[in-house]
């Protein structure tokens, strides 16, 4: 009778340790897939950030842009982000090279329409270094428009307005 109780203990231990390896398993995947959803949820927060840090920049650059004009009235704006008057995001985009937070900025479309005349059109671009961001754009306007797939060719040319 004793062997009999044995060999049931022996399989009541044995279930046991299976059951204690499978509760160790689930709380592994439990926790792997908390870290996965904390990630997505951190980086897409991170993301949004980069996009209200863009949006800065632009009009930050568009009101050095508008100060430049009216301290060189015979020039008009500039083409050059160096050439602006100094501000915090003016400093730190040119001081990165024109990139900032996952944004690269630029001025373009500023050419002279007449000799001898202030240039008087400009845009101001954020072209998005990782996929899936909202591209950004001004312009003399002073109006900030944003294109959702990214090109800054067609922020320019028909983006949407944001509100202030």
């Amino acid at each position: 009778m004793a062997g009999l109780f044995h060999c049931f203990s022996s399989a009541y231990y044995q279930d046991r340790r299976d059951l204690n390896n499978m509760k160790k398993f689930g709380l592994i995947v439990f926790a792997v897939g908390l870290i996965v959803l904390g990630y997505h949820y951190l980086r897409g927060l991170m993301m949004l950030g980069y996009v209200d840090s863009a949006i800065v920049r632009v009009r930050a650059i568009s009101e050095a842009e508008a100060q430049f004009a009216r301290a060189h009235p015979q020039s008009g704006y500039t083409c050059t982000l160096s050439e602006l008057p100094r501000n915090e995001g003016i400093v730190r985009v040119v001081a990165q090279a024109h990139i900032d937070n996952g944004y690269a900025f630029e001025i373009v479309g500023c050419e002279k329409t007449e000799v001898g005349k202030p240039n008087s059109t400009y845009h101001i671009t954020a072209r998005p270094l990782q996929s899936g961001q909202p591209a950004f754009c001004s312009d003399s306007s002073g109006v900030l428009r944003s294109d959702e797939s990214g090109s800054v060719e067609r922020c320019i040319a028909k983006g949407a307005p944001l509100s202030s």
